[in-house]
């Protein structure tokens, strides 16, 4: 053979076209075969022998989820094949494919896009959800409140309802739209209720305020159950409710406080008068936003009774605050214990903080004492002025260690926690009032 090889030198070109021809067709058709590429959405994924099986599994699986969603469907994936010689190993059978494209295909469904100002915020089932939702949230914030009749509810927003096929993952159920609606994130942080807990607690934790839990949870009361569930957002809601309301009530007229000096009394200060909050009827227009009054207008006003100024008669070497307080605002914790009664409007009308005899009692902000003294059911009891109509009442307290007209700051120790008057057990009795009127201390703790 050797010596056939050296007798015919000018046939050696043609025999190495032969050996590379037949070591291309044995690779070719050994390693790789005539097939499919499949391409979805532009990447290859798999291969397939037959185009037509392709089309069979695209089809099984959209009949599938049309069954189970009872509704037509529309391809939302780009689907691609190109034909050429594909690896042998890389082959999928029908089956072996539709599982492959279960995992990637997205579909279209029909939903009512809910638009913001020309944006899509949430994809519900149908426009008959999407009203629903919009409605619930007009109730929500639209109610009034006693005394009041509704005039009209809108939103701030321009928000319009828009149907739509939409990719089927970005469909959302109608609750859930709700709570995007309203807090303004998709991904809200969340906390679960465990034994021991109360809102302050959980506020301080996450350095929140009270109010912001309950406006973002929409709670009606501050009692909590275990294991429920809370959203720890402060809300940015993406649809605000405008609500117009007119209404009558009594008002209080808060008093003001009076200082006058006594030359004859250096070091002495004593309280000559007591201050009375008086009344009166207003007629009104108000203005709300989630629920929240944003602008009122006082149609008609009428003095049922004038209030009485408190006068203090203070020696010339006392040194006291101006007539009204100093103080920040914002107002921290007087003790710190287990709440054992919350705030319940006229039935109730501060916080019970349990606490052991003794235990310091400090002002939730600074301003200046108007009263110390015994009175009655709340037993020792303390009042701060901290000024812009603010006073805080501390109730129960065994020992008192500030007097009346005395300036102090927040922080400041002024009594310590006791059972007088009448309380069944060691607590303080914390109350918050507003221009004369009581409100939950939890909506200004921090």
């Amino acid at each position: 053979m050797i010596d056939y090889i050296r007798q015919n030198k000018t046939c050696l070109p043609a025999v190495a076209v032969i050996t590379i021809l037949l070591i291309s067709l044995t690779w070719l058709f050994g390693i790789r075969t005539p097939g499919y590429a499949v391409y979805i959405d532009g990447k290859k994924e798999f291969a397939i022998k037959h185009k037509a099986d392709l089309e069979k599994a695209i089809n099984k699986i959209e009949r599938a989820k049309e069954k189970a969603c009872s509704q037509e469907l529309e391809l939302a994936t780009q689907v691609e094949c190109k034909r050429g010689f594909v690896s042998r190993s890389g082959l999928l059978s029908l089956d072996g494919a539709q599982k492959k494209l279960v995992a990637v295909l997205e579909f279209k469904v029909p939903a009512a896009a809910i638009t913001v100002n020309g944006k899509a915020i949430a994809y519900v089932e149908s426009k008959a959800s999407a009203n629903n939702l919009l409605e619930k949230l007009k109730k929500e914030y639209g109610h009034p409140e006693a005394g009041e009749k509704v005039v009209e509810v809108s939103f701030a927003e321009k928000v319009s309802i828009k149907e739509q096929k939409i990719p089927a993952k970005k469909l959302m159920s109608a609750d859930k739209a709700f709570e995007l609606i309203c807090t303004g994130t998709s991904n809200p942080e969340k906390y679960t209720v465990k034994e021991g807990d109360n809102l302050w607690l959980i506020a301080r934790r996450n350095d929140m305020y009270v109010a912001d839990i309950v406006k973002a949870n929409r709670l009606t009361t501050e009692n909590l159950q275990l294991e429920q569930e809370l959203i720890l957002v402060k809300s940015k809601p993406y649809i605000n409710v405008v609500t117009q309301v007119e209404g009558e009530k009594i008002e209080q007229i808060p008093f003001q406080t009076e200082v006058l000096v006594d030359k004859n009394s250096p070091r002495s200060i004593r309280v000559k008068t007591e201050g009375q909050n008086g009344e009166k009827h207003i007629v009104y227009k108000a203005s709300k936003r989630n629920g929240i009054i944003e602008k009122t207008n006082i149609i008609e006003e009428k003095i049922l009774k004038e209030a009485v100024n408190k006068v203090i008669v203070k020696g010339t070497q006392v040194t006291m605050v101006a007539s009204r307080g100093g103080g920040s605002g914002s107002l921290s914790w007087p003790v710190y214990g287990t709440i054992t009664q919350y705030y319940k409007g006229t039935s109730h009308t501060g916080l019970d903080i349990g606490g052991k005899i003794g235990q310091a009692i400090k002002a939730a902000d600074s301003g200046y004492v108007s009263f110390v003294g015994y009175k009655g059911g709340y037993g020792n009891f303390v009042i701060v002025n901290h000024g812009n109509g603010i006073i805080t009442r501390y109730a129960h307290c065994s020992t008192v260690n500030v007097s009346t007209g005395q300036k102090v700051s927040k922080g400041e120790t002024i009594a310590a926690v006791g059972s007088t008057g009448r309380s069944s057990g060691p607590h303080l009795h914390f109350e918050v009032l507003v221009n004369g009127s009581f409100t939950n201390p939890l909506n200004s703790l921090r």
